[in-house]
């Protein structure tokens, strides 16, 4: 499906509920595609919004916009090819952050679901939410689904890399709403909800290397990891009382907003689970690809530094194992 025919089938959906125009729907909803949903129709509008993470408490925007940096196209950054970076990423981090929404309505609809009696709490806090209508959580996760379209439109490539972060968002929403439709099945385990982390982790990914023109292998390293450190963290909050400090920080190491020190002390690793524990280690193999012999050490950066993105996506190798 198009980005074009999901978005006018939104906007027929939704004329029906409110009795509004698809040229009124259209016309309330063009600002919300470029980051607001201040004027959507209720009830949308409220479900939207709560699906929604703020871009400096979303774990697969962090990931997506630190992959774009891991692009061989970018290593020696100046002044000059930061903006360009910048311009290239901020579309791309913004689908990430409505897919990320949709993943989490995806989740809701499962909850809700007539045949489905799983409980919301089996989802990893950062990706669950609020029981939500079924009919209301489709209609928003379609317009979700579609503003990630809309942005991908906007990422100021050539057209052959346009299509294949096209290509990459159609094969990763698919892969998202299949898992998340089989995470609430009664036969399936409640850990299929941290593989639709995994997933949107791993599409994040790619979109980031894929919209700086990374290589192939990068964008294949970047998958990788992603999906491997979002697994280790969501698995290790299901057995704490509550993952919200951890995200925050893994979001703080990964975008170098902040200094964050993390501790390296690994000796106590044999106290956490084997599914933290081998995934880490794949995330771990999946940087040793992309590893230079010239890396700056993550120990050796000033405080007021943002350290390199290699070494940030070492240091939250170790936020699994914080507190052991």
């Amino acid at each position: 499906m198009t980005a074009g025919s999901t978005i006018r089938g939104w906007f027929w959906s939704v004329s029906e509920m409110t009795g509004n125009t698809p040229q009124q729907i259209r016309e309330r909803t063009r600002s919300s595609t470029d980051g607001s949903v201040a004027d959507l129709p209720p009830p949308f509008r409220a479900v939207v919004d709560e699906s929604l993470s703020s871009p400096d408490e979303s774990l697969p925007r962090a990931l997506c916009h630190v992959a774009g940096e891991c692009s061989d196209d970018v290593a020696d950054q100046t002044e000059a090819t930061t903006t360009r970076l910048e311009d290239l990423l901020e579309p791309v981090c913004d689908a990430v952050g409505f897919l990320e929404g949709y993943a989490r309505l995806r989740l809701a609809e499962g909850v809700t679901g007539d045949e489905t009696a799983v409980a919301a709490e089996t989802v990893p806090d950062w990706i669950a939410m609020s029981p939500v209508d079924r009919e209301t959580a489709i209609l928003a996760s379609d317009f979700l689904h579609a503003s990630a379209y809309e942005r991908i439109a906007k990422t100021p490539v050539p057209d052959d890399r346009k299509l294949e972060l096209y290509r990459l968002l159609t094969h990763g929403s698919a892969a998202l709403a299949s898992r998340s439709h089989s995470a609430f099945e009664p036969d399936k385990p409640a850990e299929t909800g941290v593989d639709v982390a995994a997933t949107l982790a791993g599409v994040a990914g790619e979109l980031g290397v894929t919209a700086v023109g990374g290589s192939a292998e990068t964008r294949d390293c970047l998958r990788r990891y992603s999906r491997a450190i979002t697994c280790a963290l969501a698995s290790q909050s299901t057995v704490t009382v509550d993952d919200t400090d951890t995200r925050a920080t893994a979001v703080a190491v990964l975008s170098g907003h902040q200094p964050v020190r993390v501790e390296t002390d690994r000796e106590h690793d044999d106290q956490y689970s084997p599914p933290v524990t081998t995934a880490v280690e794949r995330a771990q193999t999946a940087l040793e690809r992309l590893a230079t012999d010239d890396r700056p050490s993550t120990d050796d950066q000033p405080a007021t530094r943002t350290p390199p993105p290699l070494a940030r996506l070492e240091q939250a190798t170790r936020l699994p194992f914080q507190g052991g």
